[in-house]
């Protein structure tokens, strides 16, 4: 069953662990706004979020956000959403028109081109040590090995090569401008799935691993963090 902590806002945040809803949770921390918090726990068999986030979509994932009556689905969709409503003097709003067209190019980059290559990798990962007949391991392994390494694997590569030369042009430990933007809510998620599955280290990519290192340092980040801790639930990504 799911469990809620109460605020007097009218912002509810439905949060699933293991999922793309913690940096929602995160923006939300940096805002500074009231919210509540409404967490969701997965199936341990199929992996699938409890029947009652279908309540609030009907596809029943997560993140979703509600405001009032309104109900916001998709991560990019809900950073926009929450920057442009709840931002104000925020240091986290986009300062020229320049910056604001980077933060959305980020916004569908994120879910459009590196999510889905983190993704194979980790459905990879799993079907390589998910429960299985002794005699079929060596043939799965054989089998995604290959498929990793001609397809997903060197499209990570690209992508955070790609990445990591944007952090050196940019040259202010943020993807857009001179301080935290939605491109860098929408990228930690994906960025933390390279790091243990797309090769992400301190040698191979240093302003990403860095990057990653200051996000993770934030306080707000901590504040989420430790939010979903005294419910019970580990903010801890597990693809």
């Amino acid at each position: 069953m799911a469990t809620t902590t109460s605020s007097s806002g009218p912002v509810v945040l439905h949060w699933l662990e293991n999922s793309r809803s913690h940096r929602i949770l995160w923006l939300l921390e940096e805002l500074e706004i009231p919210y509540s918090l409404k967490i969701y726990r997965r199936n341990p068999k199929t992996f699938r979020a409890e029947p009652g986030l279908s309540q609030i979509h009907p596809l029943g994932k997560s993140p979703v956000l509600t405001d009032g009556d309104k109900v916001i689905a998709e991560s990019a969709l809900i950073i926009e959403y929450l920057i442009n409503k709840y931002g104000g003097n925020s240091s986290i709003v986009p300062k020229t028109m320049e910056d604001k067209e980077s933060v959305k190019y980020y916004l569908h980059y994120a879910e459009a081109s590196l999510q889905p290559v983190m993704l194979l990798l980790s459905v990879s990962n799993y079907v390589r040590h998910g429960p299985l007949p002794v005699f079929m391991r060596p043939v799965v392994k054989r089998v995604t090995d290959a498929m990793d390494n001609a397809f997903a694997g060197p499209d990570a590569k690209k992508q955070l090569e790609y990445l990591e030369g944007r952090l050196k042009l940019n040259g202010t430990g943020y993807f857009v401008g001179d301080r935290l933007t939605g491109a860098d809510i929408i990228l930690i998620f994906p960025l933390q799935i390279a790091k243990s599955r797309a090769g992400l280290t301190r040698e191979t990519y240093p302003l990403l691993w860095k990057w990653l290192e200051d996000m993770l340092g934030r306080d707000a980040y901590f504040r989420a963090d430790k939010k979903v801790a005294e419910m019970g639930v580990s903010s801890r990504i597990k693809l």
